[in-house]
């Protein structure tokens, strides 16, 4: 049986879903520093594939790919498939260790930005017609990966101590409270 705050913990989620998507598509598209590539739906998945596992994962990627993939004019589906993907991995990575835990959040975010760049730059080269040169891919990869990094962290500390936020597969006794 659900409970309200279920209702309120869905519809913290979607509002940080759509709240990342608008500054995605808005704010950070006109930025300056556009060669530091954020993908705060990236970020999201993650986290909820940490959190909750790697159904929710898959499911929320599904949806962050599919919106990303309408709103940037990708090939439909590209993202999908590359969030969904993210998504499953993380929340298998978020059952073998500690979904709180700071290192793992390094290295999950690492490893899920560093996949989501393979992937979509191996995926463009299949399905489009232009394609950037693999120097200036790196570059961007590793700006990218660096950026969705550190950003990452912080992000997740907030919303590890956010109360709709916090991870449903700690222990109660392992979650820190300030």
């Amino acid at each position: 049986m659900r409970t309200s705050g279920d209702l309120y913990r869905a519809l913290a989620f979607l509002c940080v879903v759509l709240g990342a998507m608008t500054i995605q598509t808005t704010i950070i598209h006109f930025a300056p520093f556009q060669m530091i590539i954020l993908d705060l739906g990236l970020l999201i998945v993650i986290w909820v594939g940490l959190s909750k596992g790697p159904k929710p994962g898959m499911g929320l990627g599904f949806a962050v790919g599919l919106m990303e993939d309408a709103l940037s004019g990708c090939s439909l589906g590209v993202n999908a498939l590359v969030k969904t993907l993210i998504g499953a991995l993380s929340g298998i990575a978020g059952d073998a260790v500690l979904p709180n835990s700071p290192i793992a959040h390094i290295l999950i975010l690492i490893a899920g930005s560093t996949l989501n760049y393979v992937l979509l730059y191996l995926l463009q080269r299949l399905t489009a017609t232009q394609v950037i040169g693999g120097g200036r891919f790196a570059m961007c990869a590793f700006l990218g990966v660096l950026s969705m990094t550190v950003i990452g962290m912080v992000l997740f500390r907030l919303l590890s101590k956010a109360k709709h936020f916090k991870p449903s597969r700690v222990p109660e006794e392992v979650i820190e409270e300030d």
